[in-house]
């Protein structure tokens, strides 16, 4: 499972020789994460730990990981379309709760557009 694999690497995170990127849309795999940096004493601008999901999946985490002080990143896929489609269609079967989110997500997102408007 993702976060058993997770707790090996983040013990190691403060005495590592190398970086790792923790590429997960999981919003509890994420909590899982920032719950063991927190046990291990990772600072969350570490330059060993870093997040990322791709552009417009979980992109509510990647936000809230960045404002928080997190190291993050939005993936992009790129080549030709016949290469890049087959692996958009696995994430999308293999991610099927995050996209049932995807109201959620728009509510988020419209809310924070509503406030920055009438921040104007």
């Amino acid at each position: 499972n993702f976060n058993r694999c997770l707790d090996p690497l983040l013990r190691e995170g403060g005495r590592a020789t190398r970086s790792f990127f923790i590429a997960s849309p999981s919003q509890a795999s994420i909590e899982h994460a920032l719950d063991r940096m927190k046990e291990f004493n990772i600072p969350r601008a570490s330059s060993d730990v870093f997040f990322g999901q791709l552009k417009g999946m979980a992109d509510h985490l990647t936000f809230t990981l960045g404002q928080h002080g997190y190291r993050v990143a939005k993936l992009v896929p790129y080549g030709k379309v016949t290469d890049v489609m087959p692996f958009l269609i696995r994430r999308a079967q293999e991610n099927s709760a995050i996209l049932s989110r995807s109201s959620e997500e728009r509510e988020l997102i419209m809310r924070a557009f509503t406030r920055r408007l009438c921040s104007l």
